[in-house]
């Protein structure tokens, strides 16, 4: 059974793992995680380093790992991703339909980036019935050489690059049953969100937010008597720096179990807790998102990365989200081998999750590439010995030359027939892109004017003036008749004006304006006020200035005309 080691570096840690590869149920032989050298990665690329080098090394003969097959997972913001819906197609097909429409699903220059994908979805009945939701994901082609490098300077052969979010999700989507669940992956300073239900990938976002302020901020503040972020990190996961909840208003769920000694202790706690702030919010503001979406919302979460380590967050997590979360500390159809035991599984997801089915950003013409190199260079040497030999080495030379020319010629007539259908394909795919773009322009012609009424409702809420009162109110499909009571006819005409900047609106007018007189409560004076009638149209809900020129397009259609 082929083994390959996985490896994750990151800013703090580089973590490995010796296990097997591409298997149901991979056994993990070895682990172990080491400090990473300072300043020798910066978002996912590596600089040349030997510390770095040398760090990877020596993890490895320390631990006896021998395997010299290796994969990388990286995480990085310049990894682009995007997910798409394909029509009916076979596996092997898929590759080149996504070749074909590229410049549709990216708007930019792919030139020199390395292109994959990972099937989320294949959907078996209903109205998507044969199609498949697609990641798909594109790297710079000097992000993949700086790992190239490493994994040449260490010795080792690269046989795949993945990304840390497919990582992830391969490992864990076995563990997702039918409730929605939150996996989230708490570095540094980047958190990888994932929400998955029946064993598919529902949602995936990435924030620049992790726990270094935390960190940081325990190592320089006096209470916790630490200097370097190291020991600070140490402290972290021994003793509860942070509280359970951010502030006082937070319902608590889960407890806190610590006793702080003093004011001063309670009060750094409170500091740390608070560095933990913009993450909390990132957070729930993805899962705002994804349950405005979904009719069954997100009911259990999990931990894993640096934040499984830290004490008291998964705690902090539960109250401030309102969902119950755990560490991350089991993983389905993974087997630990005997002589090593189970790890910090929190710690090792991604590296697992690499091994089993990587997006690979190493291509397969890259591969190939590779391989002729190596086959040429052995080529080049035996034709050399051979000419010293004999002359019969020129015959054997030429014979062989225009074996591997025949060769050529029958892979690239085998290519050609297998991108024909490629083209029917994508023939389809246009056609189908048309049928959305008049169904989308026929629902925008279902939309009724006083849809946008809560919008106008909203903005009068909040921009019309507190000394101006609303006397009557009324609306119809098309417009809004209100009464309203001012101190002037000045007053009256910044009104008009004022509505007339709602985004809600298309036309107001003013249907009325008289000037009018009562006597106060103690009839001594006459206050003087103006009643104003004013007409609001509505602005059509839902559309957007893109949408409105499809629209307009679509009624220049004889199809549009007959209607």
């Amino acid at each position: 059974m082929a083994k390959v080691v996985s490896i994750e570096v990151g800013y703090s840690f580089i973590k490995i793992c010796e296990m097997d590869y591409k298997v149901k149920t991979p056994r993990v032989y070895r682990y172990t995680m080491v400090p990473t050298p300072l300043n020798v990665i910066e978002d996912g690329y590596l600089k040349k380093s030997a510390g770095l080098r040398t760090a990877i090394k020596e993890a490895l003969y320390r631990n006896k790992i021998k395997t010299k097959r290796v994969i990388f997972t990286v995480a990085s913001s310049k990894i682009i991703n995007r997910e798409v819906m394909l029509p009916p197609v076979k596996p092997n097909m898929m590759e080149s339909v996504i070749k074909a429409n590229l410049k549709d699903y990216f708007p930019i220059d792919l030139s020199n980036h390395e292109i994959s994908h990972v099937v989320l979805e294949t959907f078996k009945d209903g109205e998507n019935a044969g199609r498949s939701r697609v990641l798909l994901v594109a790297a710079e082609k000097t992000l993949v050489a700086s790992y190239e490098a490493l994994a040449a300077s260490c010795g080792l052969t690269l046989i795949d690059l993945d990304y840390v979010g497919n990582s992830i999700y391969q490992a864990v989507k076995k563990e997702a049953s039918k409730t929605a669940t939150m996996i989230l992956k708490i570095e540094e300073s980047q958190t990888i969100i994932t929400v998955a239900k029946d064993n598919n990938m529902m949602l995936q976002r990435s924030v620049n937010y992790g726990i270094d302020e935390a960190i940081h901020e325990v190592a320089v503040n006096s209470a916790f008597d630490v200097i370097e972020d190291m020991d600070a990190w140490e402290l972290i996961k021994r003793q509860g720096c942070i509280k359970v909840a951010l502030d006082n208003d937070t319902r608590i769920v889960e407890p806190d179990l610590q006793q702080d000694d003093d004011m001063e202790i309670s009060q750094a706690r409170i500091n740390v807790t608070r560095t933990l702030a913009p993450l909390l919010n990132s957070v729930s503001r993805v899962v705002d998102f994804y349950n405005s979406r979904n009719p069954e919302h997100i009911e259990q979460a999990y931990v894993m990365g640096m934040g499984g380590e830290m004490n008291n967050l998964s705690k902090l997590l539960t109250n401030e989200l309102g969902i119950p979360t755990k560490v991350f500390r089991k993983l389905e159809g993974i087997v630990w081998h005997t002589t090593v035991g189970e790890g910090d599984l929190f710690n090792y997801v991604a590296c697992i999750g690499a091994s089993m089915a990587p997006v690979s950003f190493i291509s397969s013409e890259r591969q190939q590439k590779k391989k002729k190199e190596t086959n040429s260079t052995s080529l080049a040497v035996l034709l050399g010995v051979f000419f010293v030999v004999a002359s019969a080495a020129l015959a054997a030379n030429g014979y062989l030359t225009y074996q591997s020319a025949l060769d050529e010629q029958k892979r690239l007539k085998g290519l050609e027939n297998t991108y024909l259908p490629a083209e029917q394909i994508y023939l389809k795919y246009n056609a189908m892109t048309t049928l959305y773009q008049d169904v989308l322009t026929g629902h925008l012609m279902t939309n009724r004017p006083n849809d946008n009424i809560l919008n106008f409702l909203n903005e009068l809420e909040e921009k019309l003036p507190a000394d101006v009162s609303v006397l009557e109110f009324s609306s119809d499909d098309v417009q809004a008749a209100l009464r309203m009571q001012v101190a002037d006819k000045d007053t009256a005409a910044g009104v008009i004006q004022n509505l007339r900047g709602f985004a809600s609106l298309q036309n107001v007018a003013m249907s009325s304006m008289q000037e009018m007189e009562e006597e106060t409560d103690d009839q001594e004076e006459v206050r003087r006020y103006v009643e104003l009638g004013v007409i609001c149209t509505y602005y059509p809900n839902g559309y957007l200035p893109e949408q409105e020129s499809m629209a307009q397009a679509g009624t220049d259609t004889p199809a549009a005309e007959s209607q």
